[in-house]
């Protein structure tokens, strides 16, 4: 070989060198991570299997390319790419699973488990039974895959109406017990833990954030409102599919809402409208400043959400910090998710008994600056149009793959739809959904 050649071999060697060290290494640690989390939690808090939750939860992009270890006895899934970024996740009753690198699990075990018991109020829909008519069967129906596809991967769908299920449906290996991750739905799950918070006097929405570090610059001024709205103006970027603010706060963060948090203010609060994971996080972390000790934190939406509205499938998971992980990682079963939606559709009360504030459940429905109608107090609102077959009074909690529970309040009616569809466009909410509501308002109530 020529030196020129050799010259050109050795600058093209290096130039490969630079690319995977900028691109394409920081991606695999993202693969790693979200290998060893979501792999953890299909397995120890929804009760699948590996092969199930490998070909549908974690079959798609560099998912793939992780090498994944199982151990059943210490409740942890260990995963690596080639070798690179090893990462483990480690599940504790109470806690659900967790992430860390390999070498920081003691920090963990370290934590222990959430103690105290929690009192569950008698379960509304005690019986097993699915219900439905024949054509609310079909309507269902409509929202699972047929044979030979692959596309929709619903796994439940339930319908709510006038506080009765009309219909239910699941996948294979799902049934109304299997908690079922809600992605961003968990973050309408943190809104509504803050107007508990807001009732108990603890912070109201013009309270500036509670956040150290930003009392002695331009951050001072953001309000609760301006975090439940997406209008705080911190720099954010909420992709998911590569190296972005959100990947790294899930997949490297230690303490995901310090994480966020560090971030500079790139507007002026309610100036502009920009979705954001971080700003759950810090106000799922700013929540812990209302308890005098972890535990009374970790068992908060046990014993004032969850427990009284008999929903004990739930499981809000931490990050390594020991705080909610508020914007993404909440599990309950279908049903369960649906008696959130009935709280809402109940103005916050259960039952007798006011969870949260009718001023909150309005709050959370005023839209956004900017947000042309579409998102209130973390919640998705129908004001602007987007599902022509909803009401423009309908609000959602909304998450990644398709997660949605509805609400109606024209209709008294609320619906949950969960599943892995990785293509936003294969899962028609307007027509599905749709169909159902056409098929519930023809029956007798």
């Amino acid at each position: 070989m020529t030196k020129k050649l050799l010259g050109w071999a050795l600058a093209f060697m290096l130039l490969v060198t630079v690319a995977f060290r900028i691109w394409v290494y920081p991606s695999l640690e993202i693969a790693a991570g979200y290998n060893a989390k979501v792999l953890c939690s299909c397995i120890f808090v929804s009760g699948l299997s590996q092969e199930e939750a490998e070909a549908t939860d974690l079959n798609y992009s560099l998912l793939g390319l992780s090498n994944n270890t199982v151990d059943h006895e210490t409740k942890t899934v260990r995963s690596s790419v080639w070798g690179f970024h090893k990462k483990v996740a480690l599940y504790r009753e109470g806690f659900g699973c967790t992430m860390v690198k390999a070498a920081d699990l003691r920090i963990l075990e370290n934590q222990g488990n959430r103690t105290g018991k929690t009192f569950y109020t008698p379960d509304i829909w005690p019986d097993e039974q699915r219900k439905g008519s024949p054509e609310m069967t079909a309507a269902l129906q409509r929202a699972f895959d047929l044979p030979g596809e692959n596309k929709k991967n619903t796994r439940a769908i339930l319908v709510v109406k006038n506080g009765a299920i009309i219909g239910e449906a699941y996948g294979d290996g799902i049934d109304q017990n299997t908690p079922l991750l809600g992605w961003s739905m968990a973050k309408s799950v943190t809104a509504t833990l803050a107007g508990i918070l807001a009732k108990d006097g603890f912070w109201n929405l013009d309270t500036p954030m509670p956040i150290d570090g930003w009392q002695d610059d331009e951050r001072a001024k953001i309000e609760l409102n301006d975090m439940l709205h997406a209008n705080s103006g911190l720099e954010w970027n909420e992709e998911y599919g590569s190296v972005t603010n959100t990947t790294l706060m899930l997949y490297h963060a230690y303490g995901f809402g310090a994480y966020a948090a560090s971030f500079e203010a790139e507007y002026d609060p309610g100036e502009e409208f920009k979705y954001s994971s971080g700003t759950t996080n810090i106000i799922a972390a700013a929540m812990r400043q209302a308890f005098d000790g972890d535990m009374d934190y970790w068992n908060f939406p046990y014993r004032k959400l969850f427990g009284p509205i008999g929903a004990k499938t739930f499981t809000m998971e931490i990050d390594p910090s020991g705080h909610f992980a508020g914007s993404s990682y909440t599990y309950a079963s279908a049903r369960d998710w649906a008696k959130l939606g009935l709280l809402y559709l109940n103005n916050g009360n259960w039952n007798g008994r006011q969870i949260i504030d009718p001023t909150w459940v309005e709050f959370v429905r005023v839209p956004a600056e900017a947000s042309e109608g579409a998102y209130g107090g973390h919640f998705w609102l129908n004001q602007g149009g987007h599902f022509p077959a909803y009401d423009s009074t309908s609000y959602w909690m909304g998450g990644y793959h398709g997660q949605q529970v509805s609400i109606h309040p024209d209709r008294n009616m609320v619906i949950v739809r969960l599943g892995v569809t990785y293509d936003r466009e294969d899962f028609d909410f307007s027509e599905i959904i749709g169909g159902i509501i056409d098929v519930a308002d023809a029956e007798k109530p």
